[in-house]
């Protein structure tokens, strides 16, 4: 997996070639979170987001089906942490996720994986941002990642997943 750009701070690019290599940079990062950690996910339909949220819950311990909550909204997974795996594909507003509870749980006792986060981009709290890109007109599997890092936490979170991630390039 090339390493396609890094600023060594607070970005990071990386291209996945198929949907388990997407999986397993998901589960590599999942083994690196802690307590209060948001990962915020963006891209396009069928960019990858669940493909990914189901790499980083595995990386936490989680055993369950993971599947989008696009209609439920949040689904409570149990792993070596909670987690909370968040659709905002439904909501109308950056004011809906308050509503609905979302801010209950900045600085909780586990992780919150969000997809569609550009849609409450304005509520969220410090967090590492993955955009996901791909051409729809494509017939592969290739992925391309962009990671930004939103905070302090974050900046340290990328540094060591580019750290585990380096020996795979």
């Amino acid at each position: 997996m090339p390493l396609a750009a890094s600023d060594g701070l607070t970005r990071l690019a990386l291209t996945t070639r198929s949907a388990d290599e997407t999986r397993s940079l998901g589960k590599l990062l999942g083994s690196l979170l802690r307590a209060g950690d948001w990962l915020a996910l963006t891209g396009p339909v069928g960019s990858g987001k669940t493909c990914l949220a189901q790499g980083i819950l595995a990386g936490l311990g989680v055993r369950d089906r993971v599947t989008s909550p696009t209609f439920m909204l949040v689904h409570h997974h149990r792993g070596r942490l909670p987690v909370w795996h968040v659709d905002a594909y439904r909501l109308a507003s950056a004011d809906e996720a308050e509503e609905i509870g979302l801010g209950e749980f900045v600085d909780g006792p586990g992780v919150v994986v969000l997809e569609w986060a550009d849609r409450v981009a304005k509520w969220l709290p410090e967090h590492l941002e993955v955009d996901i890109a791909f051409d729809p007109g494509a017939c592969d599997q290739h992925r391309h990642l962009r990671f930004l890092a939103r905070g302090d936490r974050y900046r340290t979170l990328l540094a060591e997943f580019r750290e585990a991630w380096r020996p795979r390039l």
